[in-house]
């Protein structure tokens, strides 16, 4: 049974910002749209888990750029899941060229039962023979981003229709994109930023609006997206 999900592709222009190379939302969904095609591989994917009224959601996902990637520059994809846990799960994320590794990550995952929101153990979701990839990947881990309440005004966003997936709730890579956007490309391009973490607390909706707030210490910065009565939705890190 295929453990690990490989695909050699270009980076389109789709995926591209203003430089011509791939931007960070960008990268995030091509990992979301492999681990998709990967759990559908595994029939632990939409098809099968509408049956069972589960759903896969996002807790929490790190990435890290060792270089930018060019427009156009062909390169190879991969995915793989690791051993779960009692009700969590890592999915790792490669992007490579020949035997350099151009960018790596991984997600955090929970199961949900999609009518009572509980959250599912993980023992029989996979298949009961399935070999899972050795491979560590990305070993470092998550860093545990405290909330705050300090922060300095950093913008805000209202979620609008085309940032919520078949959830019903705003996309998590949405969030990401909207992160992107609070910065000016001049400080964007300033701050050189080579690693991303977004924490999932909360979920918000078309409508909503998130008033994100920052913090900076040592060249990391902070962020943190609310709503109006201060309910914590985000917490994000960029260095």
């Amino acid at each position: 049974m295929l453990n690990r999900l490989t695909h050699e592709n270009y980076i389109l222009p789709s995926r591209s910002n203003r430089h011509a190379t791939l931007d960070l939302a960008s990268a995030i969904d091509i990992f979301m749209d492999m681990a998709m095609e990967h759990a559908e591989l595994l029939n632990i994917g939409i098809t099968e888990f509408n049956k069972k009224n589960l759903f896969w959601v996002a807790a929490k996902t790190k990435i890290h750029f060792n270089r930018e990637v060019q427009m156009a520059e062909e390169v190879q994809f991969a995915t793989w899941p690791q051993t779960p846990g009692k009700i969590k799960t890592d999915r790792q994320y490669q992007i490579t060229k020949g035997e350099e590794l151009l960018v790596c990550g991984k997600t955090e995952w929970v199961v949900i039962n999609s009518q009572t929101k509980a959250i599912q153990k993980l023992e029989t979701i996979y298949p009961s023979d399935f070999d899972f990839c050795m491979d560590p990947g990305d070993t470092e881990e998550y860093l545990r981003l405290r909330d705050f309440k300090d922060g300095e005004p950093f913008g805000k966003y209202k979620v609008r229709c085309v940032d919520i997936d078949y959830g019903l709730h705003m996309n998590n890579v949405a969030y990401v994109r909207a992160i992107e956007g609070l910065f000016a490309s001049a400080d964007w391009d300033a701050r050189g930023f080579r690693d991303f973490q977004i924490d999932y607390k909360q979920s918000c909706y078309e409508g909503d609006v998130l008033y994100f707030t920052k913090k900076e210490d040592d060249g990391r910065v902070y962020l943190r997206g609310a709503l109006a009565d201060d309910t914590t939705i985000v917490l994000a890190l960029l260095s």
